[in-house]
């Protein structure tokens, strides 16, 4: 049996693997890490930061196979992110686990 030509063998990473190898690095490097669910509500970021005399919000999207196709904040992560903002706090939002322990790096 043939191969199709547009079969794409590239791994694929879950999101929820990229949010728990951010974990394991950030609770082995002195980084408090709580999961958020508010009650009542929903689009809470994934998960809440506490270090190095600072509080992160970090929110945690998929990775497609084009920019176009990378996961999006709903409509609601969007309106509560802004509710965020325009209490002068930031929920960063990264699609790689790469991404995310570089900027927990920069805030140590």
């Amino acid at each position: 049996m043939k191969v199709l030509d547009d079969f794409d063998f590239t791994e694929r990473r879950v999101e929820a693997n990229e949010e728990l190898d951010v974990v394991a690095w950030a609770e082995n490097n002195g980084w408090l890490v709580r999961k958020l669910q508010w009650i009542g509500r929903r689009s809470a970021p994934d998960r809440l930061f506490a270090g190095y005399g600072q509080l992160l919000l970090i929110e945690m999207k998929k990775r497609g196979k084009t920019p176009s196709k990378d996961g999006k904040l709903s409509e609601g992560q969007r309106l509560e992110f802004e509710r965020f903002a325009a209490v002068g706090v930031t929920v960063s939002v990264f699609y790689t686990g790469e991404d995310a322990i570089a900027f927990l790096k920069s805030k140590m």
